[in-house]
Order: C-alpha cells, then structure tokens, then sequence
C-alpha cells in the first residue's frame, strides 16, 4: 500500500516521547501527597508540643502515633483530584483539596462526640488540617508546573479515525497536557493526507512503524477492531520492538471517565478482560459482606428512629400504605421484592405499562419528592442488604420490564447481573437517574467499570461520596 503524493511530508526524526504514563502519574502524586500529609502531621505534633508544653522526643510521636492514621483517611478523600483532568488544572486541584477538608472535618466532628476529649482535642485536628491541606496544595502547585512547563508528555499516534479514534483524541484533549497526539493511522485512503479534527492523516498501516520513529511516538491507542492476520497486527509488533506501549482505547476511556465504553466494546471483551477481572474480584467476598452486615445493621438503627416521623409524614400526605414493594432482578438474574418508602401516588401505574420515573415525574407525592432528594425511600433497602438479596454497593437493581426492554438494545447489559445490586452505587454518584435508553446506556458503562474494578476501598468510596450527595439533596 503506497502513500499518496498528498500525504504531508513525514517531520525530521525525534527522540521517543514516552512521557509519564497516566498510572505513573496517579504513582507520583499519591506518594507525593503521603509525604506531604506525613511532614503536615509532624509539624501538627511539634505544635502541639510547644503549646502543651512538652518536650517534642520520639516518646511523644510514639504516644500518639495514632494520628497518623489521618494520612489514608485522607488519601480517601482525595481520590477525585487522582483525575488527571482535575490533578493538572489549578482550580480542580483548589476545589478537590476544598471538599477533602470539609469532608475530614465533618468526619472529625463526628468522632469527637464519640470519643474521649483527651484523645482527640480540638486545637490539634485545626492544625492537622490547616498544615495538611497546605503542604498537600504546595506541593499540588508544584506538580502541576513541572508537568506543564517541563517536556513530560507522550507523543501518541491513534489507529483508527473513525468514531471511537475521534472519541479517543476528544478525551485525550480534555485529560489536560499530559499527551500530545501527533496524527492518526488509518487504511481508509480517503483521509489520506486530511485532518480529522485538527488531526493529520499520516497514512495506512504499513506507514505506522515509520511514522512511530519519526515523531518520536510513545504510546499507540488502538481504536480500531481486532483482526487476527492482517498488516495492522504486524505494524503494531514493529512498534512494540521499538519500546512503545500499545494500548486499547477501552483502557483509556476507562483510564479518563471511569467508565467502560460499550459503545466501542467487541463482543470478545466479555470472555477475555472482563470475565478475568470480575473473576480476581470475587476473592473479596467475605470482607464485601462484612461490611454489608456493618453498615445494614447501622442503617436499621437509623431506620428504627426515622420510620415513626416518615410514616407520620406519608400517612399525613398521601394515606396508606406506606411500605412499597416492587419486583427487582437480583445477582444471576434472580427476582426479589425490594422494599421502599412509597413515593408516589396509590396506584401510580394503574393507567398503563411500567415507564421510568422522570425528573419532575407528576406520580411523585410532595413528601415523596423530599424522602427522594434526600434517598430515605431508599432506607427500608438495609432489610435486603441484611437478607443477602442485595449489598450495600453495587448496580442499582433493575425491574424485570425494563431489562428485557434494555437487553436487546444496549449490548453487554446482563452483565451487571453478575453482582449482587446495591443501596447505592458508582452510577448513582456519577450521573442522573437514568430514564431513557441512552441514561440506561451512560449507568451501565459506569456499572461496568465498577464490577471490573470493585474492591473494599472503592466500596468504600463510594459510600463516603454517597453521604456527600445525600447532604448535597442531589437524589432525585
């Protein structure tokens, strides 16, 4: 396949632009923000020594050494700056460190009520935020000049100009200035020599090795399917011998949003990454339910002292009943009946098929709308959490009219049927309620990422980000 006279000239060759790679830039940053927290934390105890009175020795670090406990609690609630997009921006590094410190000292007030006043006094949390976030956004403005004015980034070509490669340039521009794409390579030859998006052509397959030298690419996206035997698998072995990483653009739609790019998935992706991923998770079983039992049985309590005041509040409203069950598609596909707070009329349904509920649903009770934004209908879930039919975190569950109404449109939809459902989940703090198809499809990418990255810690994530859009009224 020969290049086209109108093919631009190729640029004068390069050193390879490797750059740091998006999990070495997550690396970077959680190490620098431990060292950061640590130094904050001993400066807090050397404070506190000079104020208490006390000689700063090595006995008095070991005394309370418990303090430096604060350090993985606060990396928790630093998990959204590890964004690339909002690591490397001033003002999303500003506003995740705001959150971090309202989040520890919410938590903070709460500990304190429960614990003795001599081990956790006040005076000393201020100093452990105020020298934590301090040192934290020093060195998160350090950060971020060094990768924007030293020559960090990688180079990258993307195979395949259709859309799944205008969706991976799209992303990659949003991520911030870690990656600069050099041109696409693609066998259509009639985007030879043409920009896609402000993006040169540089031509088939059989050009990508030359063009990998010559501008100094380290990193390949493939945006392209899979075809065993052709020239595409040869040229990306000629790139791997030149030391440079191959990568699908499944991973960096992952990598960016969080989520799993359906849309763009072959149906090979089911039986290879996914189904090992899911399987390497289920080792985490035991400590999963655990913390199930945990937390249902503190959502008991609090379901305990909330049921008379809601009970009161819809009887008053709307009338009986004031329990709601509604059939559910549990793990594996087996049904269950999911108990609610009622919120919407008597016999809402009554006038035709199961619909979605919308925004501003007319169906919905005035007290209905209040237990909804604050997602205490949802509280009555514990019973289920507690039966084993559901987890704290996981898909919310689905009714069966709508799966098989979704299961044919959107691909790889029962594959959230291999966990169990959950009171809240990675969809639930990411996007809206989903009320058409394309909602369903945007809930399921995120519902996808979630069953192949699941883990204690991220469990725990997203219920500490749960309490945060309880607290913001952001249910629906």
């Amino acid at each position: 396949m020969a290049m086209p006279a109108s093919a631009p000239a190729v640029a004068p060759q390069r050193v390879m632009r490797r750059g740091l790679q998006r999990s070495e830039h997550r690396g970077l940053l959680v190490a620098g923000d431990v060292a950061a927290l640590s130094v904050g934390l001993t400066i807090s105890l050397w404070t506190w020594s000079i104020t208490a009175g006390y000689s700063f020795t090595w006995a008095f670090v070991e005394e309370r050494a418990a303090w430096f406990l604060a350090v993985p609690v606060w990396l928790l609630v630093l998990t959204p700056s590890y964004d690339l997009k909002t690591a490397l921006a001033v003002q999303g590094t500003f506003r995740a460190l705001a959150q971090a410190v309202v989040v520890m000292l919410a938590a903070y007030l709460v500990v304190y009520f429960y614990a003795p006043r001599s081990e956790l006094p006040r005076l000393v949390a201020l100093y452990v935020l105020w020298e934590g976030a301090l040192l934290t956004l020093g060195w998160r403005l350090v950060y971020i000049w060094f990768v924007t004015h030293l020559p960090l980034d990688t180079h990258l070509l993307i195979l395949g100009a259709s859309e799944a490669g205008r969706t991976t340039l799209r992303l990659l521009r949003e991520a911030g200035p870690h990656a600069t794409v050099v041109g696409f390579v693609d066998d259509d030859e009639e985007l030879w020599g043409r920009d896609v998006d402000g993006v040169p052509v540089l031509g088939g397959a059989d050009r990508l090795a030359d063009a990998v030298r010559r501008f100094g690419v380290g990193e390949v996206v493939v945006a392209v399917p899979y075809r065993a035997g052709s020239a595409l698998l040869s040229a990306l072995a000629d790139s791997l011998h030149q030391g440079v990483d191959i990568v699908p653009m499944s991973k960096v739609y992952e990598d960016l949003l969080h989520r799993v790019p359906v849309r763009y998935l072959e149906s090979g992706w089911l039986f290879s990454s996914f189904v090992e991923a899911v399987r390497a998770k289920d080792a985490s079983r035991i400590a999963k339910r655990a913390l199930d039992l945990t937390g249902a049985t503190v959502g008991l309590v609090t379901l305990f002292a909330l049921t008379p005041l809601i009970v009161l509040a819809i009887c008053v409203d709307s009338g009986r009943p004031v329990f709601f069950r509604q059939r559910r598609v549990g793990r594996g596909g087996v049904p269950f009946d999911l108990i609610k707070f009622r919120t919407m009329a008597q016999d809402a349904e009554a006038d035709g098929p199961p619909r979605w509920a919308s925004k501003e649903d007319p169906r919905v009770t005035r007290v209905g709308r209040l237990l909804r934004r604050t997602r205490l209908d949802e509280l009555p879930n514990v019973v289920n959490v507690l039966l084993g039919e559901m987890s704290l975190v996981g898909p919310r569950p689905e009714r069966p009219e709508f799966i098989a109404q979704l299961e044919p449109e959107i691909p790889f939809y029962r594959t959230r049927l291999l966990v169990r459902p959950g009171l809240t989940g990675w969809a639930q703090v990411n996007c809206p309620y989903g009320d058409s198809v394309h909602g369903a499809l945007e809930k399921l990418e995120y519902d996808l990422y979630y069953v192949k990255h699941r883990s204690l810690f991220f469990d725990i994530w997203i219920l500490v980000r749960t309490v945060g859009t309880v607290l913001a009224l952001r249910g629906r």
